[in-house]
């Protein structure tokens, strides 16, 4: 597996505090499966602007070589999507997903559905794919907004321990609006790697195909700057009624079959 979203390089961001903490992190992710991991420090511009980043990231390498641990560890940043972000990104300043197309983002506090849409759409004009991190946290994301995001181009990603107590992304995953499964890990107390009954319970609900996809075939292609996996199903979205356009449709749809019954 590959994690696409975690902050395990010590002392970048509010991740890791430590290269004792980096490695026991690590190892706890090593034992889930993983092989690699996009070291994903925030990036918000007069607060964490990758200071010593490239320094950190050969030392944590070195250590994993002394201690004979097999992880790859690729670059990265989470975005933060303010106009001062923005435009560091466009100094290219900003870490890609291991030097793909594809950036990390996350909203900011407060920001609108329109604003958020504006921002991924000028991400997308400067050449790359936004991955939007931890759409599950946004209050504002439904069916509505992960269905038009996606449709202009925008990766979705939720985090593995949402899952325990956000049941409604179960079914984003069976309509295909989630791309990548990730961790989001920051230290080990709270938000860590026990993630094993979670992984479990994706395989049990949609099986392996669907967990092999968002928890390695996306990440991997992203990592390899390929296109991904997951086309939007668009039966299914109809008759949900999120698209706006099918609205009518899916109304005299249903009007009929109160007609016949």
């Amino acid at each position: 597996m590959t994690d696409l979203h975690c902050h395990i390089l010590p002392e970048i961001d509010d991740g890791s505090k430590g290269m004792d903490e980096s490695i026991e992190l690590i190892l706890s992710a090593q034992k889930l499966g993983y092989k690699k991991m996009c070291c994903t420090s925030h990036y918000r511009a007069g607060r964490y602007e990758n200071k010593n980043y490239d320094k950190i990231l050969k030392k944590l390498r070195d250590q994993l070589e002394i201690n004979k641990i097999d992880m790859e560890l690729l670059e990265g940043n989470e975005l933060f999507l303010d106009l001062d972000g923005l435009r560091a990104l466009k100094e290219k300043k900003v870490k890609t997903l291991n030097r793909s197309n594809y950036i990390l983002v996350e909203a900011i506090p407060g920001m609108t559905p329109m604003a958020l849409k504006k921002s991924l759409e000028r991400i997308i004009d400067l050449g790359y794919r936004p991955v939007l991190a931890h759409v599950e946290r946004y209050p504002f994301i439904n069916f509505k907004t992960l269905y038009k995001f996606k449709k202009i181009g925008v990766v979705t990603q939720v985090n593995l321990k949402s899952l325990r107590c956000k049941k409604e992304i179960y079914r984003w995953i069976d309509l295909n609006l989630v791309d990548i499964l990730a961790s989001d890990v920051h230290d080990k107390k709270y938000r860590n790697y026990e993630l094993e009954d979670i992984i479990m319970e994706i395989d049990n609900k949609f099986g392996r195909k669907t967990r092999e996809r968002l928890l390695m075939g996306n990440p991997e292609k992203i990592i390899n700057n390929e296109d991904i996996e997951g086309t939007i199903d668009e039966k299914k979205i109809s008759d949900t009624g999120i698209d706006d356009d099918n609205f009518i449709k899916c109304f005299f749809k249903r009007f009929k079959f109160r007609r016949s019954t």
